[in-house]
């Protein structure tokens, strides 16, 4: 690609905070003005926002405008049309709405992002004093900002198309957890439980907002099956 294309980015958090400070001498402060639009806007939770707002309606209303340009768009791993979880569902039909429409796109596919300002690392603080924490029985593969903007420069460059599955090393998210505290200076006894257990108790965990009904049905391994 031409080395003097023009890149906008949408959203406003953890990965587009990112993006914006590695980008900051390419960005432009319009869509019209752009070569590459980058989305990075997506949910966990619906609380200001819906997830058929956020990863659907607002891709909708995108495709009209990126006709001529190259779309880079972050969605999740694991997602699939028809999962019992909102989140995944959801972003699965953004997907198919780009790989409809679009011809220059690039799809990214992340297991749980690893930086500076990342939610996870922010939700496990409120619990750094406590002496055990529960952890659910699953694998996933965290994967680095840095490998994330190392990528998407590689997609840049060399004008690459289709699907992007990031990942990094895989572990329980037991040892997740032990990496977060360790950052923390914490090191609580983790235990880990099922997923039959965080079902029973999701009326206390969503009460206090610990976990909500759409997290509690992603409980389930989240790895790269291709590339990593």
């Amino acid at each position: 690609m031409d080395t003097n294309y023009k890149i906008y980015i949408l959203g406003k958090g953890f990965v587009a905070t990112h993006l914006k400070k590695h980008f900051q001498k390419k960005l432009c402060n319009s869509i019209e003005k752009a070569d590459i639009v980058i989305n990075t806007i997506g949910i966990l939770k619906e609380e200001k926002y819906t997830y058929e707002d956020s990863h659907i309606n607002i891709l909708k209303n995108l495709i009209p405008a990126l006709k001529n340009k190259k779309l880079i768009h972050f969605s999740a791993l694991g997602t699939q049309k028809g999962h019992p979880s909102k989140y995944k569902h959801t972003k699965a039909i953004g997907e198919e709405i780009i790989k409809t429409n679009l011809k220059n796109y690039a799809i990214l596919k992340p297991s749980i992002i690893l930086g500076e300002g990342q939610k996870l690392y922010d939700d496990l603080k409120r619990f750094k004093n406590f002496p055990i924490i529960l952890a659910p029985k699953m694998k996933v593969a965290p994967v680095e900002i840095d490998k994330i903007i190392k990528k998407t420069d590689e997609i840049i460059k060399n004008d690459l198309i289709g699907e992007f599955e990031l990942c990094g090393k895989e572990m329980s998210m037991k040892e997740l957890f032990k990496k977060v505290f360790k950052s923390f200076n914490k090191n609580p006894l983790i235990i880990e439980m099922p997923k039959w257990y965080f079902k029973v108790m999701l009326p206390f965990l969503n009460a206090f907002k610990i976990l909500s009904k759409d997290e509690y049905l992603m409980i389930e391994d989240n790895i790269c099956k291709g590339e990593k």
